[in-house]
């Protein structure tokens, strides 16, 4: 998936879950957190997103995909799980919210969740198993363009549903 369909879907996941337990739609930190953990996985791919956002991030990633191939190691439960907890470490130093923290790694469990759409797919438990969960869906491709559109409607849905407001826009406005 692209990086923008990734973002998407993290949003997409958050405001699910934020619409039925009642959770802040425009926290600025809780949604950065969430959009990085979601685009986090693709560190191990050159020219994944974030790789070609910052210079700092290109070098990384170029430096791991030399030892790491795309939608290996860094595409598990358990990479994700480190990287929460270094987050987390790092979330206590400057006592961030701990619902940044969890957004960081719900993002990065819908970066897995949209791999498994690829037809490459990805092995949620390596190392510890070598199964491997795919689909069809293949990068850049006309039915993930659908799939993102399908995303940006559903988060439009779900925002309209919270705040109305926010789409006053659309609504008549009477003459003076």
């Amino acid at each position: 998936m692209m990086g923008t369909t990734h973002a998407a879907f993290a949003l997409l996941c958050y405001y699910v879950i934020a619409y039925f337990v009642r959770l802040p739609f425009d926290a600025p930190m809780v949604l950065t957190f969430l959009i990085i953990g979601s685009l986090l996985p693709d560190i191990d791919h050159p020219r994944g997103f974030l790789a070609r956002q910052s210079y700092l991030f290109r070098r990384t990633s170029r430096g791991i995909s030399k030892f790491i191939k795309h939608r290996g190691i860094v595409h598990s439960l358990l990479a994700g799980l480190i990287a929460t907890a270094v987050v987390w470490v790092i979330a206590i130093f400057y006592r961030w919210e701990t619902l940044a923290v969890a957004c960081f790694f719900l993002g990065f469990l819908s970066h897995l969740a949209a791999d498994s759409l690829n037809p490459t797919g990805i092995k949620w438990l390596q190392p510890f198993s070598k199964a491997r969960v795919k689909d069809g869906i293949r990068t850049g491709s006309f039915m993930e363009k659908f799939l993102f559109l399908l995303i940006l409607i559903a988060i439009s849905l779900i925002v309209h549903m919270v705040h109305p407001e926010l789409f006053s826009i659309f609504s008549e406005q009477s003459s003076p």
